[in-house]
C-alpha cells in the first residue's frame, strides 16, 4: 500500500482493550444514574399508596365533607377530569424552575469564581448578598414584579433569587476546598491560575456546586408557586389559589399532589445527575 501509513498490528490489542473499558464505564455511570431513578421512585410510589391508604382511612373515620378533605378517588377524578388544565399549569411551573435554576447556577458559580480572584470582592460583596437574602421576600416582591412583571419572568427570576445564595456558598467553598500544598505544587510546576483553576479548583469545587443544587432543588418549585401566589403568573400556584377561591378542593389537592411530585422528581433528578457526573469523571 504505497502512501499509506503502516499498520501497527502490535497496537490493536491496547486500542481493543481501551475502547472496551470507555464502553464499560459509560454503561457503569449510566446504570448507576438509572439506579438512583428507579430507586427513588419506587419509594416515592410506595410512599404515596401507604398516604392514600392513611388519607382514605382518615377521611372515613371522621366523615369529613368534600369541602372539608376530599377522598384520594375524589382527587384522582379530579385530576383526570382537568388533566390538560394541571398539565399545562405544571409545565410552565417546571420550565419557569428549569430557567431559574439555571440562571442561578450561573451567578452562583460566577460570584464563586469572582470571589476566589478577588478576595477584596468577597469582603465587600458577601456581606451585602447575605443582608438580601435575610430581607424577607414578600418584602421585596412588588421590586421583584417591577423588574420582571407579571408573567413567567416573574417567576423565573424569583426562582434565581431564592436559590442562588445556597449554590454560590457551595461552589465557593469548593473553589477553596484544595489544599494549600495542591496548591503550591501547582505553582511550583509552573501552572496558571487558568490551568490550576480548571485542574484542581473546578474538580474539587463539582462535588459541592452538587450539594447547593440538592438544596436548592428541593424548595426550587416551592419558590416558583411562591411567585405565582405573589405575582399571580400563571401556574400551579395561581391554579391552587383559583380552585380554593371556587371551593373546588378536590383541584387544589390534585394540583398540590402533582406539585409535590414534581418537587420531588426535580430532587431525584439532581441526584442522579450528580451520580452520573462524579461516576463518569471518577470523582
Amino acid at each position: 500500500m504505497n502512501g499509506s501509513n503502516p499498520v501497527n498490528y502490535a497496537q490493536a490489542p491496547v486500542l481493543a482493550a481501551t475502547i472496551s473499558t470507555d464502553a464499560i464505564a459509560a454503561r457503569t455511570w449510566q446504570a448507576a444514574a438509572a439506579r438512583v431513578l428507579v430507586d427513588r421512585i419506587g419509594d416515592f410510589v410506595a410512599f404515596g399508596a401507604v398516604v392514600c391508604v392513611v388519607w382514605a382511612a382518615i377521611s372515613y373515620a371522621l366523615h369529613a365533607p368534600d369541602y372539608v378533605l376530599p377522598t384520594p378517588t375524589e382527587v384522582a377524578a379530579a385530576l383526570v377530569a382537568n388533566g390538560g388544565l394541571i398539565a399545562g399549569a405544571t409545565w410552565l411551573t417546571l420550565w419557569c424552575t428549569v430557567v431559574g435554576i439555571a440562571v442561578s447556577v450561573c451567578i452562583a458559580v460566577g460570584l464563586a469564581l469572582l470571589f476566589v480572584l478577588s478576595p477584596l470582592a468577597d469582603r465587600t460583596v458577601t456581606p451585602l448578598l447575605i443582608a438580601i437574602r435575610s430581607i424577607p421576600m414578600i418584602a421585596i416582591t412588588p421590586l421583584v414584579v417591577v423588574l420582571f412583571g407579571r408573567d413567567r419572568w416573574n417567576t423565573i427570576g424569583m426562582v434565581a433569587l431564592l436559590t442562588f445564595f445556597q449554590v454560590m456558598l457551595a461552589a465557593k467553598r469548593g473553589f477553596d476546598a484544595p489544599s494549600q500544598s495542591m496548591l503550591e505544587l501547582m505553582r511550583t510546576c509552573g501552572a496558571s491560575f487558568w490551568q490550576t483553576l480548571l485542574k484542581v479548583r473546578v474538580p474539587s469545587a463539582v462535588p459541592f456546586v452538587f450539594t447547593g443544587l440538592r438544596l436548592a432543588g428541593s424548595s426550587a418549585i416551592l419558590c416558583a408557586m411562591f411567585a405565582e401566589w405573589l405575582s399571580g403568573s400563571p401556574g400551579l400556584g395561581t391554579l391552587m389559589l383559583d380552585a380554593y377561591s371556587k371551593q373546588n378542593l378536590g383541584l387544589m389537592w390534585a394540583a398540590v399532589a402533582v406539585s409535590t411530585t414534581l418537587a420531588y422528581l426535580f430532587f431525584t433528578l439532581t441526584i442522579a445527575l450528580e451520580r452520573a457526573v462524579l461516576d463518569r469523571s471518577g470523582t
